[in-house]
């Protein structure tokens, strides 16, 4: 199969440890101490919900995650790099729990009760983001737990492989008052003491968010390309 042109950045990114993160390839918000108390807010809420199965999209290196209690969960990891995805299968992997190379703007995405898509949307431009919002409403999962800053008080469109906040109420997506809210913030240097997990019913996301941007493939990622991955770099020092 042949590789994306998403494919190869976020691949390159992971190679070169962009992030930065002596922990974790995935970046300093995968850190053990920077998700301790997330950590028992996701639990407490998805036994809550009675979630039976959730797919994390991206699950990046499983890091934090490995240390989440899940009971009774069924567990799918999903991301576009694959030897993440082989480095989980290989380490993590057990019954009620595996990784699947995916693709969230392209492949059809497996069924859950919940998609939980942290600091994944804060990466793509707006018209991917369209794109993989479309992925998880044709999977016919029930909910969406993803990334909201809620004091952030303009969107912008960035190339794919980028990073800036979101905030989903505003435009250009003005998504559904959320169900629930969970704090995934401040950093540990307290910045972003806003950065939340919302939760959304996937059936109650309008056909228009999920058609933002609806043009032939995404100029984003030519454009990154042309920028260059030190652009990305720059981008990225503040996106944990």
């Amino acid at each position: 199969m042949p590789v994306s042109r998403t494919e190869r950045i976020f691949t390159r990114i992971y190679a070169r440890n962009s992030w930065g993160d002596a922990e974790s390839r995935s970046g300093s918000g995968s850190n053990i101490a920077r998700t301790e108390l997330l950590r028992h807010r996701l639990t407490r809420l998805l036994l809550d919900l009675g979630v039976r199965s959730i797919l994390d999209l991206p699950c990046g290196d499983f890091n934090w995650m490995s240390l989440t209690e899940l009971p009774g969960i069924e567990y799918t990891g999903g991301d576009i790099v694959t030897g993440l995805i082989e480095q989980n299968n290989s380490l993590y992997a057990q019954p009620g729990r595996k990784f699947l190379r995916l693709d969230m703007l392209c492949d059809t995405l497996p069924k859950a009760d919940l998609i939980f898509c942290r600091d994944g949307l804060v990466h793509f431009s707006c018209s991917d983001i369209a794109r993989a919002l479309r992925a998880m409403k044709e999977s016919g999962s029930t909910y969406l737990l993803t990334t909201t800053f809620t004091a952030h008080r303009r969107n912008k469109d960035i190339a794919t492989g980028e990073w800036r906040p979101l905030n989903l109420d505003l435009e250009p997506f003005r998504f559904p008052p959320p169900l629930r809210t969970i704090a995934d913030g401040p950093r540990l240097d307290g910045t972003a003491p806003d950065k939340a997990l919302a939760l959304y019913r996937l059936e109650n996301l309008s056909d228009r968010i999920c058609q933002l941007g609806n043009r032939p493939r995404s100029i984003a990622v030519p454009l990154l390309v042309k920028r260059g991955l030190g652009k990305i770099k720059a981008s990225l020092r503040n996106s944990r």
